[in-house]
């Protein structure tokens, strides 16, 4: 199901190179993570740069058309409204409509048969909550590696924070499509200019490559092209 949420998800996930051809020119644009901000109400969270989205808890304030930034709420949907925030306890009734993306919300206290399960049903992406301490773990990002490998979704992480560049280079390479954060306590400016200068993880082929060049064994040596000596017949 393609909607505003879904292709701008992914666009932001996949990045976009030049087109081939004698089409216009056009920058291509680096793959990135999505960033949606949590605020009080739209006004405020229309303002604020560098997000893709605004997550206002509670009955949709949408109003309008849809433009701009991606615009989301509680629900129930209305117009001008984006996409939609739910948890497991959610209605499966409440359908949000074909113009408005659903997304799940999720803890790490899931099973990875329920992870694996997420799979099938219709979300967009999953909002994950995880603990997170003032400084991440090596055991935190495995947490978080889990959710990524296993939902079978694109992963938007909850952040309480703003975090170093090289802890969001390490969350992002453990497999998120994006981050939530609150705007009252992280300033999404600052948080988009780090995400801007993460480096997108090299692919898994590009690396067993390069591994595979350094443990190779050497070429073995090229055959002689010379025919073989034949000894003279000595009998008779």
């Amino acid at each position: 199901m393609s909607n505003r949420f879904n292709d701008q998800l992914e666009k932001t996930m996949r990045g976009s190179g030049r087109p081939l051809g004698f089409g216009q020119y056009t920058t291509p644009v680096k793959k990135r993570l999505f960033i949606i901000a949590q605020a009080g109400d739209n006004d405020k969270g229309t303002t604020l740069p560098g997000i893709d989205a605004v997550f206002v808890p509670g009955a949709c304030q949408c109003r309008g058309e849809k433009s701009g930034v991606l615009h989301g709420c509680t629900g129930p949907a209305a117009a001008g409204c984006d996409f939609i925030v739910t948890d497991l306890n959610g209605a499966v009734d409440a359908d949000p409509g074909e113009d408005t993306a659903r997304l799940l919300a999720i803890k790490d206290d899931l099973t990875d048969a329920q992870l694996r399960a997420l799979t099938g049903l219709d979300t967009a992406a999953v909002i994950a909550a995880v603990e997170l301490g003032e400084t991440l773990t090596f055991r935190e990002l495995l947490a978080v590696q889990r959710l990524a490998d296993f939902s079978g979704k694109p992963v938007i992480l909850n952040l309480p924070k703003l975090y170093s560049k090289i802890e969001l280079q390490a969350l992002w390479h453990r497999g998120i499509a994006g981050v939530l954060v609150d705007s009252n306590s992280v300033d999404t400016a600052a948080l988009r200019e780090l995400v801007d200068s993460l480096e997108p993880k090299k692919r898994d082929k590009d690396r067993m490559m390069a591994l595979a060049g350094v443990t190779a064994n050497p070429a073995p040596a090229e055959a002689d092209d010379e025919e073989p000596e034949i000894e003279p017949d000595t009998e008779g």
